[in-house]
């Protein structure tokens, strides 16, 4: 009985991360952002607005004590919303404002890019100084966890001690942008989609479930970013913004 209660005092561990909060920081390494120019090839200013919210409300974690039933490998947990989720793998929650964060997030790479003149975040009081407006939406921030139990039940924990991963975090992140200019007319659209799966144990990344979400947006901005100059080379002859 003291080595069952043992292997359930490993799992809570595991699972509650000792109480570890995690947050949403961009960029994950500001010397990866994409650095197209030295000064701004373009005369214009942009505001950019919070992102509305298209994601689900599912946030289900019903399949994580499947791993309890002997043969079955693993139990799961799946988040719409992991920002307001209160059970990971190895972190407590998340704390993660997607409406306001994703939207500055946006402004640190197009600044980075070298683009324009400058770029702003507004709640929309300021968007009337503004030569562009960037608009987007947040149609995906999702997070599947999954606890391993090797078909063992709750026996399974002993084999995480060994260093067998204790189970894998899955992040996905799916925007899409609009910039506009003051008519207002669409001027430039693009859709991010970026996704990655971690395998987690005590030895590494541990604390890591939602960690991918930064490194994510900083992947999916730079491509962004490119895509953007280059419709933009196309709208603006070389020296006409200026």
């Amino acid at each position: 009985m003291k080595k069952y209660s043992f292997l359930i005092l490993i799992v809570i561990m595991f699972l509650n991360g000792c109480g570890t909060t995690a947050k949403f920081t961009y960029p994950a390494k500001y010397q990866n952002l994409a650095h197209l120019y030295e000064q701004p090839k373009y005369n214009l200013t942009v505001a950019v607005l919070p992102f509305d919210d298209m994601r689900g409300d599912v946030n289900s974690m019903g399949g994580f004590y499947l791993y309890l039933i002997p043969l079955v490998p693993y139990g799961s947990m799946k988040y719409e919303r992991p920002d307001s989720a209160r059970f990971f793998n190895t972190i407590n929650q998340f704390e993660f404002n997607v409406t306001e964060d994703l939207s500055k997030a946006v402004v640190v790479s197009l600044q980075r890019s070298g683009l324009f003149k400058d770029v702003f975040f507004t709640f929309g009081g300021e968007k009337a100084s503004a030569d562009l407006i960037m608009k987007g939406k947040i149609l995906s921030v999702d997070w599947v966890g999954k606890i391993y139990s090797y078909g063992l039940s709750i026996v399974g924990p002993a084999l995480w001690i060994f260093g067998l991963p204790c189970g894998s975090s899955y992040n996905k992140l799916s925007l899409e942008f609009e910039l506009n200019d003051k008519k207002p007319s669409k001027i430039w659209g693009y859709t991010l989609i970026k996704e990655t799966t971690i395998v987690q144990g005590y030895y590494y990344k541990f604390g890591h479930d939602v960690k991918s979400y930064a490194s994510l947006m900083e992947e999916g901005m730079n491509e962004a970013v490119k895509d953007l100059d280059n419709k933009l080379g196309i709208l603006y002859s070389v020296g006409s913004k200026k």
